[in-house]
């Protein structure tokens, strides 16, 4: 692993400019690595993203061991938890059946495989994840989930192997999402549909916390999506968006802002006060407010539904 991060130049990856005014600089305020890290906006399109950012061999250093949402799966937290996640997890579920009620589905960064295997309990489902993170991909697999360890560029698929695929907060992350949606696209029968969340740039928690905002994490979040940026990079890959969605994480994210900007103002962690905020009382006492804010599309977590067009 190499001891400091190594930089690279990019352009953008909607339009290919190289034109681009600085947006924000901000330090690494999930696993406090050294030094600022740089998102700017193309002044062609409009797209956030961060340039320069960390190149390839940098990865271990920004994604370390005890990162991610790796969870130890349903079966290991207390029944509270277990009931929550998987109201979150049947959220989702219940999206992909409004879409399509059987068929093939492939989840692309599916952690432990909680989603894929909460769909696979419905009738007529055969579902397959994807997961870089070794340890994740194996606690899968022992529950006997069809998940496979790699990252996208690594493995493949025959064309039109599904009918649905699915990106739970995974796009911000990606290297090059116009070639990975080029790629997905061919996974896809004709007229599939792709359904990915990402945090929205267009938000109220972007508004009201600033750089605090958990939508930039800096330096992990490689891209950082409005509505109309993310319309255009799915139009242009060959895909029509159907419809948005805010209806699940909102809390969290809004939450983990809070955390950032406390930390930032007091140059400390306040675990007590951290663990109340993501508690479950805490949940269930905002939830009213959360419910409005999602309907009003003002929520970070934005999902967008798209159909691939043509063949």
């Amino acid at each position: 692993m190499p001891d400091k991060i190594e930089f690279e130049q990019v352009t953008c990856n909607l339009c290919g400019s190289p034109d681009f005014e600085t947006y924000l600089e901000r330090e690494d305020l999930y696993t406090l690595l050294p030094g600022k890290f740089r998102l700017v906006r193309c002044r062609q399109c409009g797209l956030v993203y961060q340039n320069p950012r960390p190149a390839p061999p940098s990865f271990e250093l920004i994604y370390p061991a005890e990162y991610g949402p790796y969870t130890p799966g349903l079966k290991e937290e207390n029944a509270l938890r277990r009931l929550d996640r998987r109201y979150g997890l049947r959220k989702r579920v219940n999206l992909v059946l409004k879409y399509q009620k059987t068929g093939t589905l492939c989840d692309i960064g599916c952690a432990t495989g909680d989603f894929i295997e909460e769909l696979g309990k419905r009738p007529g489902w055969k579902a397959t994840g994807i997961e870089p993170n070794a340890q994740a991909s194996a606690y899968a697999r022992s529950l006997g989930l069809d998940v496979r360890t790699g990252s996208i560029d690594e493995i493949d698929f025959p064309p039109a192997s599904f009918d649905v695929i699915s990106m739970w907060h995974v796009v911000e992350h990606l290297y090059d999402p116009a070639a990975t949606f080029e790629k997905l696209r061919r996974w896809l029968k004709p007229g599939g549909i792709f359904i990915l969340t990402t945090p929205n740039l267009d938000c109220l928690d972007a508004r009201l916390f600033g750089p605090y905002w958990a939508g930039f994490e800096l330096p992990r979040h490689f891209y950082v999506f409005s509505l109309d940026t993310l319309q255009q990079l799915l139009s242009a890959r060959g895909y029509r968006l159907l419809a948005t969605r805010f209806f699940y994480g909102s809390h969290s994210l809004f939450m983990s802002s809070v955390r950032f900007w406390l930390r930032a103002r007091h140059g400390r962690s306040h675990p007590r006060l951290e663990a109340a905020l993501f508690s479950l009382p805490s949940r269930v006492l905002l939830m009213p407010l959360f419910f409005i804010l999602d309907r009003l599309k003002l929520t970070s977590p934005m999902t967008a539904i798209a159909r691939k067009e043509g063949r």
